[in-house]
């Protein structure tokens, strides 16, 4: 979003980006061209695919959101510790 906004509107620093009012930001938000792939992005992410009658395009917005959707990273602490020990097993690191 940052990129963005710099290349849209100004030449911003990060952290004066960070500090932009939610009003503001949520103003600048609003405006992006639908001709823009971020505003397809964004629709995808927040698009209610249940309010949509016409199967093709249920289909297409099911489509996008699943290819745009934000990544699950998380990971448990037994997740880690295993991936951990394999890695260290694997470089001769445990016995």
């Amino acid at each position: 979003m940052y990129d963005f906004y710099c290349a849209r509107y100004e030449n911003i620093s990060f952290n004066e980006f960070m500090k932009l009012g939610y009003e503001e930001f949520n103003i600048k938000l609003r405006s992006i061209p639908e001709t823009e792939p971020l505003h397809t992005i964004i629709k995808s992410r927040t698009i209610n695919i249940g309010k949509i009658k016409d199967k093709e395009e249920r289909k297409y917005w099911r489509e996008l959101k699943r290819a745009n959707a934000i990544p699950d990273i998380y990971k448990s602490n037994e997740e880690i510790d295993k991936e951990m020990k394999q890695t260290l097993k694997s470089i001769g690191g445990l016995s």
